[in-house]
């Protein structure tokens, strides 16, 4: 599965396998989270969040604050903190032993590398 496109049958994959883990490192990182009270917004921007964070609790990610950031060293940081957060409960639910995160730009675009370390000790990568 490439790092940029969607497969529909990654949907049914366990979370035991790369494909699951891939999906699910993807659907939790464009879920938006709701933002929270000390996030840089606009008085009269929504808080977000998504509709389903009543039943699935922490499965989101709130990258979605930074998108009127300047790309500056704390951003970057930000957006690394707001991904090991939005992945914590892979390694609360034990589906992964460690989850490791860079990020660079590439022009326009903030890049984020996430490592994966699986209960065996080998590592895949996701680009986001």
């Amino acid at each position: 599965m490439s790092d940029n496109k969607f497969e529909f049958s990654a949907l049914y994959e366990p979370l035991s396998t790369q494909i699951g883990l891939r999906h699910a490192i993807l659907q939790s990182l464009l879920n938006f989270g709701k933002a929270h009270a000390n996030d840089d917004l606009e008085p009269d921007k929504s808080k977000r969040g998504w509709w389903a964070n009543e039943f699935l609790s922490g499965v989101d990610c709130r990258d979605w604050t930074l998108e009127r950031s300047k790309q500056t060293d704390e951003t970057k940081s930000k957006a690394i903190h707001y991904t090991k957060v939005a992945l914590d409960w892979l390694i609360t639910n034990d589906n992964a032993k460690a989850i490791d995160v860079t990020a660079y730009y590439d022009k326009d675009w903030l890049i984020r590398v996430i490592t994966v370390t699986l209960k065996d000790g080998t590592k895949f990568e996701v680009k986001v």
